[in-house]
């Protein structure tokens, strides 16, 4: 999962709870010698409350595969169909659950009921309706839809009456109804899909939603530019934003030039390796925000070298962790030791995924001669693994580097790819692209909407998910995610979750490294960001304004 899906919440008082504390960053960097930024993890910009008619904003993971808000599964993607299309529900900055297109009720465990609150319009000026929502629903369920997995549960979705739509279960699902307020509750238009067919999301064909912005145009290989909906139905969103424009520069340092110069007014996910540059900028300001995104290394394939779990197990031990964390990341991110990251740990059972967790954290400590053991105990021949990594992404670059010498320590011999970004992030969810490049790992960053792990293990665990790149298939481990979704009572959940961690994790099949703040920077001239991870679930643009000051 290097780039990937995340969603999830149970009701509407749920909160991922927001962790405030002073973290300093120290890094060097040849041009600004040693700069050190102190910063407090902040979930939302100081606001602007002017109006900007244009803002240029960098999508630092490239151009968008799609905008088919089902498919929208990559950073890139998500980001910008947020802003375009409304789920059904929707979340704040702090992930509490509102209701936003429509109310729910859930008059029994098996039963949802959605009934349509906002006068809501597509911007082709036709309604919102029941038929549409069921018709969205269906086809974020279909087995070929990336959001596939979210509905595993669902029995039916049925129109009730002309502002009701009934989602029935066969079984209770405690994370189906916060996936509602992601791209996997967002809603289209049913006729244009239909119309559109497979061109449905792309430049070409477009998308019909009923956001807050518009779609204004798609120039491959340039730019995305939308344009405020002036009939959008919630008069709450500030939408102070005219007009935006999504670019896709991928190397971090053209693309912190730009951001220092004043040519980009925001970005998400900036890179660590220009956090020194930007933290000295005199335009603008870094935020970090409460994230539930991590660093991993994928093993790619189910065959190969790799097939080997003991020597999985050795890059497991091979690595620094914590150099990862200081030399590479400036200290803006902290070692994992579990696919699963404690900001994920809903609060109230944060002590026995804690428990759980000490004990892969023990394991998988850094330990080369344990590691030497390990490789020298499997069936490894010295064949070299290709790792995947996205090409001009400075900080990827130096991890993917580290690995390599860390392994080359152990005996593993290891040959760094570099993709351009649409061939890496569609190699992150297609089996083909990852066999045409011939990849045996894939280094990148994942992240997860919600806090409730039965998310990220789904999405990797389950038989035939789209990030289950070894194909996992063990009986009793879908049997315990199967019964931990179906827990309606938290403590059990937590207690099912564990158990299928421990099975899961003993496969190894990712390697994690890292977990990461949300690190944005802002213009001076705008306020008003959404910087924790919720970001890739709200409209962002909406939400900024003008200050009055910077470029």
């Amino acid at each position: 999962m290097a780039e990937r899906t995340s969603p999830q919440r149970r009701k509407a008082s749920m909160t991922a709870g927001v962790i405030v504390a002073l973290l300093a960053v120290t890094a060097c960097s040849p041009s600004t010698g040693s700069a050190e930024i102190e910063v407090e993890l902040t979930d939302r910009a100081p606001s602007g409350a002017a109006p900007v008619s244009e803002i240029t904003w960098n999508l630092p993971d490239g151009e968008p595969a799609t905008l088919d808000p089902r498919e929208s599964a990559t950073y890139s993607s998500a980001t910008v169909v947020a802003n375009l299309c409304d789920p059904l529900l929707a979340i704040d900055e702090e992930y509490n659950l509102h209701p936003n297109l429509v109310s729910f009720e859930m008059p029994d465990p098996l039963t949802l009921v959605y009934t349509i609150e906002a006068k809501a319009a597509f911007w082709d000026g036709q309604p919102v309706t029941a038929d549409d929502i069921v018709y969205s629903l269906d086809r974020a369920a279909d087995p070929a839809a990336i959001t596939a997995f979210l509905f595993a549960n669902v029995a039916d979705v049925e129109k009730t009456d002309d502002d009701t739509v009934t989602v029935r279960f066969a079984q209770p699902d405690a994370m189906f109804n916060a996936q509602m307020a992601t791209f996997a509750g967002a809603v289209v238009e049913r006729s244009f899909a239909e119309t559109a067919g497979a061109s449905f999301g792309t430049a070409a064909g477009g998308i019909m939603c009923s956001g807050p912005y518009t779609l204004d145009q798609w120039r491959p290989g340039s730019d995305i530019t939308i344009e405020r909906n002036p009939d959008y139905w919630n008069k709450e969103l500030p939408l102070l934003v005219e007009r935006a424009k999504f670019t896709f520069i991928t190397d971090s340092t053209a693309a912190s030039q730009a951001l220092s110069t004043g040519e980009i007014d925001g970005a998400y996910r900036i890179d660590p390796s220009a956090v020194p540059t930007l933290g000295a900028a005199s335009n603008g300001q870094l935020f970090f925000g409460p994230s539930m995104e991590s660093l991993q290394l994928y093993v790619a394939r189910a065959d190969g070298p790799l097939a080997d779990v003991a020597l999985r197990d050795g890059l497991q031990k091979a690595i620094d962790r914590e150099a990862l964390a200081t030399t590479v990341y400036s200290g803006a991110a902290a070692p994992l030791y579990a696919t699963v990251t404690p900001r994920t740990w809903p609060t109230a059972q944060r002590e026995l995924y804690q428990d759980a967790y000490e004990k892969w954290a023990a394991e998988r400590t850094f330990d080369p001669e344990a590691a030497k053991k390990l490789v020298e105990g499997s069936g490894y021949g010295g064949e070299t693994l290709v790792l995947g990594v996205p090409a001009g992404q400075a900080t990827l670059s130096r991890v993917a580097q580290l690995v390599q010498q860390q392994a080359e320590t152990v005996g593993v011999q290891i040959e760094i790819k570099d993709l351009q970004p649409l061939d890496y992030s569609t190699a992150s969810y297609d089996t083909v692209t990852r066999e045409r490049f011939g990849l045996d790992l894939l280094l990148g960053e994942s992240f997860n909407a919600t806090a409730e792990p039965l998310e990220p293990l789904g999405f990797t665990l389950t038989e035939g998910a789209p990030y289950n790149y070894t194909q996992i298939a063990d009986p009793e481990l879908a049997t315990l995610l199967e019964r931990a979704r179906a827990a309606v009572d938290p403590e059990d959940r937590a207690r099912l979750v564990i158990q299928a961690q421990e099975i899961g994790e003993a496969t190894s099949a990712a390697i994690p490294l890292l977990s990461l703040h949300t690190t944005t920077f802002l213009n001076s001239r705008l306020g008003g960001a959404i910087t924790s991870f919720a970001y890739m679930s709200m409209p962002s643009v909406a939400y900024l304004g003008g200050t009055g000051g910077g470029e």
